[in-house]
């Protein structure tokens, strides 16, 4: 078997560390734990005491607004762990060690220092998630991302020095849960979702009514959405233009508004107009993708590790047994909207209306395919695969000075 081991050291070189992966899965119930090994010569942590723990960073504002060295900034440690001097921590439950620290500590059984470590994302973690900013504005994106970091120090409630930190950005997302467990949980409807909007309009007599269907509930990102639609006009005034959309919904848990950011779009005057009195049934088919022409500004993207990688919208997210940890998170969630607009007899222009009526219809939006096989599906290679080495442990660093070292072979 190969495993891909990430290692980085801190600015003084006294602490290295080193880790398998870094996105987890959250399982509602559990988070895939962090798993790592942290090496600091004995001789360099004379005096000094070892942690490691996972840190909630939640950016609120706009790195380039910041003013008086106050950042728009949270953070919170949502789990930690002392590694050195054994015992002065609380007493905690061993683990078995996975293969790779095992066969890394063997591997290096001649260093000193040398301390294996399990950290547990508490139940209700939010995922990573970032918001968009507008084009040609640099710094930090708005939202929340994790990081595990090791240090040591003389007194952990005094500033950490940077010189003695080392940390690795993680993610932490949502498992895609199947339909029936969706509907089992209440979350998702067991019948195609679905609204009626009627509206009478002041001083004309007569209403207008929308019907409106979805095909399902429960989309995965890249398909087609079938968006059914009977519009029945008991007013006196005429349909000249019809318009459907796709927004993704974001709310922080612990604020009431809300921002809807157009995922797709399509306007169409097929059927109109359509006077009083008619009735009109169509099917709308929407992609549930971002158009190419569309900016990125103010949608809930996937947080990234590493630079170059390949964003990736943000799916629903939810919470079927607990709130979110520490009160912070980033709720998404996706809708379908169609608008029809209005205009009387003497206004025979598209854009001339007097009126508007607007349904929407809400569904989820998950994807079906890992994120490490974004890439590969598009382009799937027909010759034969080759042969990967077994029981094999390969070291990747991820410090530009440390790039020209040999891989770590590590045989367990």
């Amino acid at each position: 078997m190969q495993t891909n081991l990430m290692k980085k050291l801190s600015p003084s070189g006294d602490i290295t560390m080193y880790i398998a992966q870094r996105e987890y899965v959250d399982h509602y119930k559990s988070v895939d734990p962090i798993d790592g090994v942290v090496i600091v010569p004995t001789s360099k942590a004379h005096g000094h005491r070892l942690f490691v723990e996972i840190q909630l960073h939640f950016r609120y504002g706009a790195e380039a607004e910041e003013f008086s060295n106050i950042p728009f900034k949270k953070m919170v440690v949502v789990a930690s762990q002392e590694l050195f001097p054994l015992g002065n921590g609380p007493n905690q439950i061993p683990h078995v060690f996975t293969n790779w620290q095992t066969a890394l500590c063997k591997k290096m059984a001649n260093m000193q220092g040398i301390c294996p470590f399990k950290l547990e994302f508490p139940q209700g973690s939010p995922p990573s998630l970032v918001v968009a900013g507008p084009a040609g504005v640099s710094g930090e994106p708005c939202g929340l991302t994790y990081q595990v970091v090791s240090y040591f120090c003389t007194d952990p409630t005094l500033p950490l020095v940077k010189k003695n930190t080392v940390g690795f950005n993680v993610r932490v997302t949502q498992e895609t849960l199947p339909v029936p467990l969706l509907e089992q949980l209440s979350l998702a409807p067991s019948t195609r979702p679905a609204t009626l909007v009627s509206r009478q309009f002041l001083l004309s007599p007569g209403k207008m009514q929308i019907e409106m269907c979805l095909d399902r509930a429960v989309v995965y990102y890249g398909e087609k959405l079938s968006m059914h639609v009977q519009i029945t006009n008991n007013s006196s005034r005429t349909i000249r233009k019809i318009k459907c959309k796709l927004y993704q919904v974001s709310q922080l848990s612990f604020a009431t508004g809300e921002r809807r950011a157009p995922l797709y779009c399509m306007e169409t005057t097929e059927g109109c107009p359509i006077p009083p009195g008619a009735t009109l049934q169509r099917t709308y088919t929407l992609m549930t993708k971002l158009q190419p022409h569309r900016t990125n500004e103010n949608l809930v993207f996937e947080a990234s590790t590493n630079r170059g990688e390949v964003e990736r919208l943000s799916a629903s997210t939810i919470f079927p047994y607990t709130d979110p940890k520490e009160g912070f998170a980033i709720l998404v969630s996706y809708e379908a909207k169609i608008k029809v607009y209005m205009g009387g007899s003497q206004f025979q222009s598209v854009r001339s209306t007097l009126g508007e009526v607007s349904a929407r219809v809400p569904f989820f939006l998950f994807h079906q395919t890992p994120r490490e096989n974004i890439e590969l599906e598009e382009s799937a290679s027909t010759s034969n695969p080759v042969a990967k080495p077994h029981r094999m442990v390969r070291l990747t660093s991820v410090d530009n000075e440390a790039a020209k070292e040999q891989p770590l072979l590590v045989d367990w």
